[in-house]
């Protein structure tokens, strides 16, 4: 069975005559289109599928899609220029369904609006994300490909150390990172590289990578992951600069890495992401301390998928699913600390995917 099958029998079931896709990985997912998110919609319908792109867009479309759907592109020209949603009404109304579902976070206000001029008729109803069920198993192949982004990322972090250096700046170590991605095989970032270093920066938990300069003594966190054939993996390590000049971060350090090794230690198939969220901050939390985001996270073609590891999350780990544990501890004025991980859940347990040391990382 396909995966727009798969969608196709899910909608049947659930009495969804037809749903717009209009996210980019959903619509790469289920076609194998590569062109950029944002320049394509899909309609799922029982008589069949429609991709719609533009002129840029032709002949990748019709190589790329031409197996799994009906392609069509549309111009851009005239007083009233079709877009992508105008196009998909139309086939809507064509397909003379009744009534067609859209995922309400997937699209625009402006969007919806030229989707609904064009159905004309056709009831558009605000369904549940159908799409996030089906992408939350992997795959054979998604899985390979996402181990061999994993070994990229891991080899581009230990290739970059040499790098880091007092003297250098962060933006200087995230662009040596992106550098030894693409040296590898992969394409660049998958998500903003984190380089935080210092006091300020290094205890802000999404921190901008800056000119700040890394000094002698500084704890330096990477978060970091290359994209491989559209697919994500996210791994972080703190690291420091000789003799640190905040010794209360040695005892943070450990106890995010106890916290880490905690929660990778629950991970198998029955357990909940609830369960493993309220013991990694309890480990923290008992210690005096506190995790200010969320433990952990789904990956796959987008760097955050569902579930997300949280305390009143009760989806149950399943066989397939690829996530991350991630806790971290920061201290505004004197720095912080992230450790993470990847994960796969295998029939009986889960299989760790990013095995970079977990002993402190002293350069």
């Amino acid at each position: 069975m396909t995966r727009i099958e798969r969608l196709a029998a899910k909608l049947a079931e659930a009495g969804v005559e037809a749903l717009v896709v209009t996210k980019g990985s959903d619509i790469k997912y289920l076609t194998g289109f590569t062109g950029e998110y944002g320049t394509s919609v899909l309609v799922v319908a029982a008589s069949g599928c429609h991709f719609v792109t533009d002129g840029r867009f032709e002949s990748q479309a019709a190589a790329e899609v031409g197996g799994a759907a009906q392609v069509h592109v549309y111009k851009r020209s005239g007083m009233h220029p079709a877009t992508y949603y105008t196009c998909a009404g139309d086939i809507l109304r064509e397909l003379g369904v009744d009534e067609a579902g859209f995922v309400a976070g997937d699209i625009t206000a402006g969007d919806h609006a030229d989707l609904a001029e064009h159905a004309q008729g056709v009831r558009l109803v605000p369904v549940d994300d159908f799409m996030a069920a089906i992408r939350m198993i992997k795959d054979a192949d998604e899985i390979a490909t996402i181990r061999r982004a994993c070994r990229i990322s891991m080899r581009s972090f230990y290739a970059v150390l040499d790098f880091i250096k007092p003297g250098v700046t962060e933006i200087d170590v995230a662009n040596e990172l992106e550098y030894q991605f693409r040296s590898r095989g992969g394409s660049g970032f998958c998500f903003e590289t984190i380089v935080a270093s210092g006091p300020d920066n290094g205890a802000c938990p999404h921190a901008t990578a800056s000119n700040r300069v890394i000094e002698q003594g500084d704890f330096v966190t990477l978060d970091f992951g290359t994209y491989l054939d559209g697919y994500c993996c996210d791994i972080t390590r703190t690291v420091v600069l000789g003799r640190p000049k905040e010794p209360q971060l040695l005892k943070v350090w450990d106890i995010v890495e106890q916290a880490k090794e905690l929660g990778a230690s629950m991970l198998r198939p029955g357990v909940t992401y609830a369960e493993v969220s309220n013991a990694v901050n309890a480990y923290v939390e008992e210690r005096g301390y506190s995790i200010p985001h969320g433990v952990g996270h789904n990956f796959g073609l987008d760097i955050h998928e569902a579930p997300f590891t949280g305390p009143a999350n009760t989806t149950p780990e399943q066989p397939g699913m690829c996530h991350t544990i991630e806790p971290s501890i920061y201290l505004p004025g004197i720095g912080g600390v992230r450790q993470e991980d990847d994960h796969l859940i295998t029939e009986d347990g889960c299989e760790r995917l990013t095995y970079i040391t977990d002993h402190l990382i002293e350069l």
